[in-house]
């Protein structure tokens, strides 16, 4: 058992602080070749950086502004004001709210199982993330487990529910804009090329209990730093939501943002749990 413990410490310890930018590719999974090529990369940070499938076709990639981001936003007006937690929208200048991560790799890099844990720097939360593949199917499965530290933004109404998002900024086949179109569903959004290319598709996953609200943003909105809506600090549900599906003669797909968002209601040291999962077709 000490032993055990010895070589995770090590493994905390040269990981944890390995990389401070959102977009660095601090894990790299590969699997299949060629047309059944999967390969991901995941920063210490717990962000999708790269989805490259089949190979040469980046789903999540370099032409990107935010990639793959996901936040944390207490409060639900009138009852309680709303008040960002914490976000990382994907890209190194774009995060606010958090701590530095700790990275649990007991298989050492590139592998899993990989999990990130983070606590919003008002004490309130943490976030663990946790990731699995399935290389048959092309997708990747986030568990992003929210547990409450301290009750310290609860009122004499109780403890505000927290809102916990997951979203991507569409960038399908390197980042095609022709005939490039996002659709959503109720448990899904998700962005393709409606012609003979390829799709990205972020999706709720089975979670009992915990039902999710599916938008579409442009960039402009989603962008935390903008002036439009900020919808990358979690806070806001339907405001500025994109009509979908979108008309590639209308709308650049490439400068919108899918996004599944949760409610949560954590009671002091309880957790909620919430899977999405990126998937190619």
């Amino acid at each position: 058992m000490r032993m055990v413990k010895c070589v995770c410490l090590v493994i905390l310890m040269g990981w944890a602080f390995a990389a401070k930018a959102s977009n660095s590719c601090d894990t790299l999974l590969t699997f299949g070749s060629g047309a059944t090529l999967t390969k991901v990369c995941i920063s210490n940070e717990g962000n999708i950086v790269k989805f490259e499938s089949p190979a040469g076709f980046e789903q999540i990639g370099q032409l990107n502004a935010f990639r793959d981001g996901y936040a944390m936003c207490s409060g639900n007006l009138p009852t309680w004001a709303n008040v960002p937690e914490g976000y990382d929208a994907g890209d190194v200048s774009v995060e606010a709210g958090l701590g530095p991560p700790t990275v649990i790799q007991p298989g050492g890099p590139n592998t899993l199982p990989l999990t990130i844990i983070r606590d919003s720097l008002s004490g309130t939360y943490r976030l663990t993330q946790s990731f699995a593949r399935d290389g048959l199917r092309r997708l990747i499965t986030i568990t992003m487990t929210v547990t409450r530290l301290s009750n310290a933004d609860c009122t004499s109404a109780g403890c505000p529910p927290l809102r916990l998002m997951r979203a991507f900024e569409g960038d399908v086949d390197n980042n095609t804009s022709a005939n490039a179109r996002f659709g959503r569903s109720a448990d899904s959004v998700w962005e393709w090329i409606d012609t003979t290319g390829h799709g990205l598709k972020l999706s709720s996953a089975s979670n009992p209990g915990v039902s999710p609200i599916t938008t579409v943003y442009t960039v402009a909105d989603y962008d935390p730093n903008g002036s439009g809506f900020q919808a990358a600090k979690g806070c806001i549900v339907f405001a500025g939501q994109v009509a979908t599906p979108t008309d590639p003669s209308v709308t650049n797909a490439t400068n919108l943002v899918g996004r599944v968002m949760y409610f949560l209601n954590i009671p002091l040291n309880g957790s909620k749990t919430a899977k999405v999962v990126y998937s190619r077709f």
